[in-house]
């Protein structure tokens, strides 16, 4: 092992492995399986003279949500401080970095990398479903179906098609616009959408255009149905409330979230359904997951998965494909492919 880098990887157990190249890693890395009880142990463990004393990378593969690590935090604010000097590179697997303390990594030298893209063919298709619920109410039909099918006959006036009508996306990022395509192809959308700048490029690869709302609340005022899909951000939290359902509408708003659950203020939402200022609603993700609001679980015309979005086989492979290519991409040359921050000079 003399001369190999300590690589130690934390690893789920639904993740794609690829064998032949994990055996040529073997051969360059020192790897070393992460298996502590607990962030306290992995803390201790990292120590000088302890097992994780001189790890130079740390690469965490596959769905975070499941298996032993389900809870693990191991890039957390109070962690950090008890990382060895020797720690340079952290890969990623994820497209959502917010469970990680980027900044301060970065403070003290380290990159940390995500892989952007990887899962968007996975959550954008879920998102795109989740669209078309929120105007048919096809979970409610799919209990009518199982169940009473008379009940079904209660959503002919309610259902509608997405044709024609306008769809907000907040945050036209690598998910946002494959949502936004998506939608504009297979349902004949009008795109708009919100975010931090214009994005001219993006709007191109549209056959018709989208409209930018530099303020959220005006894009709210014209379209009929809105998607999150923007980092979660102390910004970001509750951005979909009250004030805003209030803007909707008077044919009503429809709600799909697959960012993350905090985004949206969900006894709001509830208030704003009961007014009908919001009429169809689609969750991948929760306030408190894995908790889910008795009050949504109970009500069927309202769509709700356990953040399952990025739950597809190309996710895993594109995951474990990327979470190599920046370990090896540092070691060769000594900067990785996809840093959350840019280490090598000003941002």
């Amino acid at each position: 092992m003399a001369g190999k880098p300590d690589v130690l990887l934390i690893e789920s157990g639904v993740q794609a492995i690829d064998k032949p190249r994990r055996q040529r890693l073997d051969e360059k890395y020192n790897l070393i399986q992460y298996d502590c009880d607990s962030v306290e142990e992995f803390i201790q463990r990292m120590k000088p003279e302890g097992p994780y004393s001189s790890i130079q990378a740390i690469v965490r593969l596959g769905w975070h949500k499941v298996g032993r690590f389900a809870n693990l935090r191991p890039f957390a604010a109070e962690v950090i401080p008890h990382y060895p000097p020797s720690l340079k590179v952290v890969s990623c697997s994820g497209h959502g970095y917010d469970a990680a303390d980027t900044v301060a990594m970065a403070k003290r030298g380290i990159w940390y990398c995500n892989t952007p893209n990887a899962c968007t063919e996975a959550v954008a298709n879920t998102a795109t479903w989740l669209v078309l619920d929120t105007f048919r109410y096809l979970t409610y039909a799919q209990l009518s179906a199982r169940n009473d099918w008379a009940t079904s006959r209660e959503l002919g006036l309610l259902a509608d098609d997405p044709g024609g009508k306008a769809l907000g996306i907040v945050g036209l990022g690598d998910i946002g616009l494959a949502v936004a395509k998506k939608c504009e192809a297979a349902y004949g959308m009008k795109v708009h959408y919100h975010g931090p700048r214009r994005k001219p490029e993006a709007e191109k690869t549209l056959a018709h255009g989208a409209t930018f709302h530099e303020i959220l609340d005006e894009m709210i005022r014209v379209v009929d149905c809105i998607v999150l899909a923007a980092p979660y951000t102390k910004e970001t939290y509750h951005m979909l409330s009250t004030p805003q359902f209030a803007l909707a509408k008077p044919s009503g708003l429809r709600v799909v979230n697959i960012a993350r659950g905090k985004m949206i203020d969900e006894e709001a939402l509830l208030e704003a359904m009961e007014k009908k200022q919001v009429v169809g609603v689609g969750l991948d993700v929760h306030d408190t997951e894995p908790g889910v609001n008795p009050k949504l679980r109970d009500n069927w015309m309202v769509t709700l998965l356990p953040h399952i979005g990025v739950c597809s086989h190309s996710a895993w492979s594109s995951f474990e494909q990327q979470c190599w290519d920046n370990l090896e991409a540092y070691f060769e040359t000594g900067k990785p492919l996809t840093p959350v921050h840019d280490l090598s000079g000003p941002e």
